[in-house]
This record gives C-alpha cells, sequence and structure tokens, in this order.
C-alpha cells in the first residue's frame, strides 16, 4: 500500500547495508518534499534488505514518514500501526497490546515481526515484541516507519510472519544539533525529550536519545467482572491503566564501523488483571530491556561488499501481579499475589555480502547464528500453584517455567533481476535450524510490471514460520494452560497480487488482494480429566483473504491526504466458520492541511467495523465504531519552537475491546469473565513545547 509522506524518506549515511543508487539532495528541503510527490522517489530497506524505490519493492508495503509522524502528533508506536492498512489495535484483560493484522489476532502479537534499523525486538520468552515493549523508540528519534505485509521469513526468519515493521532511526546529519521537547495533558500525563545529532570531523558521527513518559491513565469503569456475584468483587471499578517508561538510545559511527544501543525500562498497570479480577490496589508489570549492535561494513570492490555484525539482547520481567483482591475467601488478607519472574538474554552474529554480478543483477547472502539463554526463573506467592492453599507470605513455590537454551543456526539467498520490458523479478530462501523443534525452509518471490509508465503490477508468493515461545514449550503448575516440548513451529503461505497507479504527482491509487492459509497454529488442547489443564498443542489451521483499497495525494507540499479501505474473511478451514472478534471491514483517512505558515493542522479518522463474537458465546456482537483524532501545531512564529496541541478521540467515542472469555475458548464454559467487555479510552488532550537548538 503506497503512503504519502512529506519528509525525506531516504536512507542516511549511516545505515547497516548498501545505499541507494540515486539519493535526494538533503540540502535544500524543498526540493525533497517537491521531489517525495512522486511516490516512487520513496525508499524502502525492509523488503529486499536494501535501499529500493517503493513501487519496485517486491512487497506490499507502507512507509510512515518523520514528518507525518511529527503532525499527528503520535505517542507512540501503537498510534502509528493503527493507521495502516489491515492493521488494528486492542487490549486485553491484562493490558497486553494486541496488534491484528489481515483479521489474524492473539494475545501477545508474536505474529509479527518488529525491528530497529534492522535489530529484531521479539523476546524468547514471548516471541513477541509488541506486548510489554510498544514503545520502542521516542517518536522524535524515527526518521520512518517501514511496515511490510505478508511473510518476510526468507530474510528475517521467525515471526515475520503477518508483517515485518522496520523502525528507521534519524542519521546525525538529519538532526545536526540538539532538539529539547516537554508536554503535558490528560490523566495526569507528561512528556520529556532529549535528542542530539552531530557529525564531527571526517568520520565520526554520534545520535543520541533520552526519553520519558508516564501517565495514571484513563478513569474509565469496568461494570462487572470475574468475581461478580460473590462478596470479593471490586465490580464496579476502575481499571488500572498507570504507564511509565524511561528510553535510552545511543548510535555511534566512525567510518564503516557502527554501534547502535537501546535501553528501556517500563513499569504499567495490569488493567482488569490477570484473570479479569478487579483489585484493591496495582498490579505492576516491571520489563526491563536493553541491546547492543557492534556492525561493520566492508566494500571489497565495486561490486562485492560484507557486513558483519555481532549483538547481545537483555530481557527481564519482573511483576507484582494482584490475582484476586484483599480478603479473597476470607484466606488471604492481603489478596492473592504472585510473582513470575525470569530473564532473558541472546547473543548473536551475522554476516550478510552483496555481489552485483552483471549488470542488472544483485545478490545477497547470508549467514547467523544465535544462542538464546532463558534463566533464573523463578516463582514468588503467598499461595501454593498446585493447590491454591495460602501461604504465611509471599516465598518461592512450584515454578512456571524452566530455563533453557535454544541455538538457532540460519543461511539464507536473495537474487534480485532486472529484466527487460521493466520487469524486476525477485527469488529468495532461507534455511534455519533450532536446536529444539528443528528445521525449517521458507521460500519466497516476486514479480513487479511497470506494464505503464505511471502503473505497477506485483505479484508475490511467500512462506514464513513462527517458532514456539519459550511459554509454550516449557509452562509448568499453571491451573489453566501447560506447555508442550512436542511442539512445531506455525507456518504461512501467503499469495498476494497489487496494482499500483500514479495519475500525476496530485493523486495515486492502488488495490491489492491477499490469501494467505495458516497452518499448525498452535492453541490450546482441553484435557480429558476433569480438573486439569489444558496443553498446548498444533491444532489449528485457518485461511484469510481480503482486499486493500487505497488512494492518496497532495496539493503542495503542506496540504497532503491519505485513505484507505480494508476487507478481511478470516476463517477456520475445518469448519468454514469467521475467527472472532476482528472486523470485516477497517476504513482509515488522514488530512494534513496548512492554514498558514504559522499553524499546521492533521487529522486521523479511523472506522472499525462490526466484530463477530466467538462460538458459544451469547452476547451480541461488538458494533462499529468510529473515532477522530486532531494535531494542531504553531511554528514559524520564533525561531524553531515548535508548540503542538493534539486531541485524541475528539467526539469522545465510547467504544470497547472484547472480552474473550464467552466462548469457545472459556474451557471451563463459564459465563464471560467481563459480561460488559473492555473499555477504552475517552476523549483526551495532550500539549508539548520543542525547541531546536
Amino acid at each position: 500500500m503506497l503512503c504519502l509522506g512529506a519528509g525525506t524518506v531516504v536512507q542516511g549515511a549511516d545505515a547497516p547495508l548498501a545505499q541507494p543508487d540515486t539519493v535526494v539532495a538533503l540540502n535544500n528541503p524543498s526540493e525533497s518534499k517537491e521531489l517525495l510527490m512522486f511516490f516512487e522517489e520513496q525508499d524502502l530497506v525492509t523488503a529486499t534488505k536494501r535501499p529500493t524505490s517503493l513501487r519496485k519493492a517486491p512487497a506490499i508495503a507502507t512507509i510512515i514518514t518523520a514528518d507525518e509522524i511529527r503532525n499527528m502528533g503520535a505517542r507512540n508506536l501503537l498510534d502509528v500501526l493503527k493507521m495502516v492498512p489491515g492493521f488494528g489495535v486492542s487490549i486485553t484483560e491484562f493490558g497486553g497490546n494486541m496488534v491484528e493484522v489481515r483479521g489474524i489476532r492473539s494475545s501477545l502479537s508474536e505474529k509479527i515481526l518488529v525491528m530497529i534499523d534492522g535489530h529484531s525486538l521479539n523476546r524468547n520468552f514471548t516471541g513477541s515484541a509488541l506486548y510489554r515493549v510498544a514503545g520502542m523508540l521516542p517518536m522524535e528519534n524515527i526518521k520512518q516507519v517501514e511496515v511490510v505485509r505478508g511473510p518476510g521469513s526468507a530474510l528475517y526468519g521467525t515471526s515475520a510472519f503477518v508483517a515485518t515493521i522496520n523502525i528507521i532511526t534519524r542519521t546525525a546529519e538529519e538532526i545536526d544539533g540538539f532538539e529539547a521537547k516537554a508536554g503535558g495533558g490528560s490523566f495526569d500525563s507528561f512528556k520529556g525529550n532529549l535528542l542530539g545529532g552531530k557529525t564531527i570531523g571526517d568520520n565520526l558521527t554520534v545520535v543520541g536519545s533520552l526519553d520519558h513518559y508516564q501517565s495514571q491513565g484513563a478513569k474509565l469503569s469496568v461494570g462487572a467482572d470475574t468475581l461478580t456475584g460473590t462478596p470479593f468483587s471490586k465490580a464496579p471499578g476502575t481499571p488500572d491503566l498507570y504507564f511509565k517508561q524511561t528510553d535510552a538510545f545511543l548510535k555511534v559511527g566512525y567510518g564503516d564501523l557502527s554501534f547502535r544501543g537501546h535501553y528501556l525500562t517500563k513499569q504499567e498497570g495490569m488493567y482488569v488483571g490477570i484473570v479479569s479480577a478487579l483489585t484493591d490496589d496495582s498490579s505492576k508489570a516491571q520489563v526491563d530491556n536493553y541491546w547492543g549492535e557492534l556492525a561493520y561494513n566492508l566494500k571489497l570492490t565495486d561490486d562485492f561488499s560484507a557486513n558483519l555484525k555481532l549483538y547481545y539482547d537483555y530481557f527481564e520481567q519482573d511483576p507484582t501481579m494482584k490475582i484476586y483482591p484483599n480478603g479473597f475467601m476470607g484466606l488471604f488478607p492481603n489478596g492473592m499475589i504472585g510473582k513470575p519472574l525470569v530473564k532473558n538474554r541472546t547473543i548473536g552474529g551475522e554476516l550478510q555480502t552483496d555481489w552485483d554480478l552483471f549488470s542488472g543483477n544483485h545478490l545477497i547472502a547470508g549467514v547467523s547464528f544465535e544462542e538464546m539463554r532463558q534463566y533464573d526463573v523463578q516463582q514468588l506467592a503467598n499461595f501454593n500453584p498446585l493447590t491454591g492453599a495460602p501461604l504465611a507470605s509471599v516465598q518461592e513455590v512450584a515454578n512456571w517455567n524452566k530455563n533453557v537454551t535454544r541455538q538457532v543456526f540460519a543461511a539464507y539467498l536473495q537474487d534480485e533481476w532486472q529484466l527487460p520490458a521493466q520487469i524486476n523479478l525477485t527469488a529468495g530462501l532461507r534455511y534455519d535450524h533450532y536446536s529444539d523443534f528443528g528445521d525449517t525452509i521458507n521460500p519466497r518471490v516476486g514479480l513487479v510490471w511497470s506494464f505503464l509508465e505511471d502503473a505497477d503490477l506485483k505479484l508475490l508468493y511467500g512462506q514464513a514460520f513462527r517458532a514456539p515461545n519459550f511459554q509454550e514449550l516449557y509452562n509448568i503448575n499453571n491451573a489453566t494452560v501447560i506447555g508442550n516440548p512436542n511442539l512445531k513451529p506455525e507456518r504461512i503461505q501467503t499469495y498476494e497480487a497489487g496494482v499500483a497507479w500514479r495519475l500525476n504527482r496530485y493523486f495515486a491509487a492502488n488495490l491489492n488482494y491477499f490469501i494467505s492459509t495458516i497452518d499448525d497454529q498452535i492453541g490450546w488442547v482441553p484435557s480429558t480429566t476433569a480438573g486439569q489443564p489444558a496443553l498446548n498443542a498444533n491444532i489449528g489451521k485457518t485461511e484469510t483473504q481480503g482486499v486493500e483499497l487505497g488512494c492518496n495525494g497532495s496539493l503542495g507540499t503542506d496540504l497532503y491526504w491519505k485513505l484507505n479501505y480494508t476487507y478481511q474473511d478470516p476463517r477456520d478451514i475445518s469448519n468454514n466458520k469467521r475467527l472472532p472478534y476482528v472486523p470485516s471491514q477497517r476504513v482509515s483517512g488522514s488530512i494534513n492541511y496548512a492554514l498558514t505558515k504559522y499553524l499546521n493542522l492533521h487529522t486521523d479518522l479511523l472506522w472499525t467495523g462490526v466484530r463477530p463474537r466467538d462460538t458459544g458465546d451469547t452476547r451480541p456482537q461488538m458494533p462499529s465504531y468510529t473515532t477522530v483524532d486532531l494535531a494542531a501545531t504553531l511554528k514559524n512564529f520564533y525561531k524553531t519552537l515548535e508548540i503542538q496541541a493534539t486531541i485524541r478521540n475528539l467526539f469522545d467515542q465510547r467504544y470497547k475491546d472484547p472480552d474473550t472469555s464467552g466462548g469457545a475458548v472459556n474451557l471451563t464454559k463459564t459465563a464471560p469473565k467481563v459480561p460488559g467487555d473492555f473499555p477504552r479510552e475517552g476523549i483526551s488532550g495532550f500539549v508539548t513545547v520543542s525547541y531546536r537548538f
């Protein structure tokens, strides 16, 4: 899907791989913006691991530029993703972020690969990057967000299943100074950000950012929970949406050597709660995460280059979960409390070579190795997890998972051909060997035909896999579901066809069709023994198909717009039933308009269609809803000072996300845990002030 961007979108000098053949001159911003009205000038790295024009890239993709992100006043990555065709964002009962792509959703969002400058953020523990660390990176430090829909395992391996998201950071040349921002707004929210970038001498570049954001969260009301009807229920009550995050990022380049490092610590409330029971005081999910990557680019000849990178990742979870409130059952005066502790670390390396074999041909070959280790797994609780019996204090009890090591070796090959008659052909293959479940091979092929000067046809095929995460493999001593070390990876194959047409610099349209089949989906198999937990198993097979229609354009550099419509039909192949909780239709639209040189207005509209319930859930289907966000930016009145005010959910639309406990997945066959579903935020405001030195 083409997306109009008003900002610079070409790769900078410190990009980890080869540079584009044509680079828009950055010294003339007006020229840059004018050129970007021609959509083919946008460069995409993620589709081929090297800069390729969006219209030639063998992928259905969206680019969101820095200017778009700034104009819309995005707080985090989720604000950006909700406007991408085929994407939807919702919340779980325990506050996790659930990102749906083309009708496929899961509570951990583990089927989406997320990267910063090509470095994976997906964690072994959940297999996800979006579940608890959606903040990712300050929006101020983002050059562009590249979203490729469809399989990406032929280049990136696991989790590049339904989509691959690559956050490209700004370069020292683009920042060239120091920027400061501070703001506050509804729900006692506060944000502070510092960003700096500088080129020193001929070879040294430095970029650094420090960001802090915190909020008490919206004061919503949950009318009934899983304890309603008992003397222990705290419903109606307020779910906990507290959020606090601190983030630091550093990027240093010296000649062909570069280093990237990222640190994030995050604490947030658990919404209704892990078992859908409101409690007296807050549960907190605490996450600490950091990574570092050292890379070296070596250009041996004009036609052959190599890139070597070594990296280290660390993740730690240290939550305090109030499972049931104070006085529960008369046995827990301080409530039922659990603390499942875990640490993960990954050590890895990758060598990639780029070779122009002859004119019109580019070959990429690479190998990688990772060792993933889960350790210091521990369970603290004031109850026995096997019997539920109370204990005198919070203490070490039977473990919930185990210490484990996984090793992964991979090799990949991709060949790009520029053929006569304006045809580009890309074919690739990747082999992965996992020490715990074995081998997987994933191919891709893409043909792009510019059958007219301003029109392109894309025909794409790809396969991908999602490795079972450590929870699915090794969970133990759990009353609901336990792990299965014999799990196989989930597999998907996708066919895509897309047509894009550019009438002129002011209008473009595109139409995409996709059909995906997912095999060996991991789900729960109920125990045949009463009172025993379910078992994770490869049981699911689904098919989803749909259409994405978009149009966009501009009238000058400060008036641009886009409109997208998505239709999707995900079904369970075993019974041809429609998959629940996702809409068949979704519409998103944006318009950016500068009233004067001093005032810029940006409006985002999102309409989400009706969402059906699961089999066995007798509640009415979830109604459609519409939200409108507005951002006003005051600028050019005093040097580089800017003031921005954003209003989210401008018309205070009251909408909810579905509670999933009342249908086929409800293994206990009890009533829905939260009968009234999960309320979402109403109208809110935020004001920021920024200055560039």
